[in-house]
């Protein structure tokens, strides 16, 4: 019996010789044999295309040495700020007093 399952995957490229980036969404679909044999099919738009980390050009400068990254999640995450010094402390505070 074939398994089969399909998975979004979002990569980020990065052109090594001008520094461009941009992002790709492509559909993965796996498929496993049940003896623990899997293979991968990529399609972008609903058509097949190479894995993501092979023949790859840039679109700014038409370079091949192009790295491409599976990103975490689409978009820009916001960074997080630091905590203050009084929060730093209250914690101190709590774990000596064994509340948390």
């Amino acid at each position: 019996m074939r398994d089969a399952w399909s998975s979004h995957e979002a990569w980020v490229f990065e052109c090594l010789n001008c520094s461009a980036t941009w992002d790709e969404d492509l559909e993965a679909r796996h498929y496993g044999d049940g003896h623990g044999n899997q293979a991968v099919v990529y399609t972008r738009g609903g058509l097949p295309c190479t894995t993501p980390w092979v023949d790859r050009f840039c679109p700014k400068c038409q370079s091949q040495n192009v790295k491409a990254l599976s990103a975490v999640r689409a978009g820009h995450a916001e960074v997080v700020k630091a905590r203050g010094g009084a929060d730093v402390a209250m914690v101190y505070h709590l774990r000596r007093m064994h509340a948390w």
